[in-house]
């Protein structure tokens, strides 16, 4: 039974089988959060322009096709903000919707360097991660609040 499996498959022309590989594997959004940290303990929380409620986060997007995590939060971070990441660690990667995954980078930033202003943040602030500003910490979503917390009182997780 396997051989005659196995010569129907290899019989399939190679668009028909990519296609059908596609349509009967799952789907993912792979997102990236990056937790910077500047040489003071502080972290990077941004005010971003296109959530709705509760727009202040860390950096964040989608990792693009090909691209692993580190390199997704660092080039989200230099698109947001212009700054550059170092020492860069994957934490954990967590299922946080339905066909969403999203995977935490930790990693250091110069809270000397020139943040430049993009057209996704309207403020970026270096918050002390134990006792955030209140008006950040009122306006954080529940998982960054939580991952702020985490990151306050266990400092940067060793990598998964």
């Amino acid at each position: 039974m396997k051989s005659v499996l196995a010569a129907a498959f290899r019989a399939l022309p190679k668009p028909l089988l990519r296609f059908g590989l596609f349509a009967a594997n799952a789907k993912f959004i792979h997102g990236v959060v990056g937790v910077f940290q500047d040489e003071r303990g502080r972290v990077l929380v941004l005010r971003h322009v296109f959530r709705k409620t509760k727009p202040w986060g860390f950096p964040s997007g989608l990792a693009n096709v090909g691209e692993d995590a580190c390199a997704a939060a660092a080039r989200e971070l230099h698109e947001e903000t212009g700054l550059a990441a170092t020492d860069l660690k994957t934490g954990a990667t967590t299922l946080v919707a339905p066909r969403h995954l999203e995977t935490v980078v930790y990693g250091r930033a110069d809270s000397a360097a020139e943040i430049r202003s993009s057209h996704e943040i309207f403020e970026a602030r270096w918050i002390d991660p134990a006792a955030p500003d209140a008006d950040v910490a009122a306006e954080l979503p529940q998982a960054h609040r939580e991952l702020l917390d985490r990151f306050s009182n266990e400092g940067t997780p060793a990598p998964c």
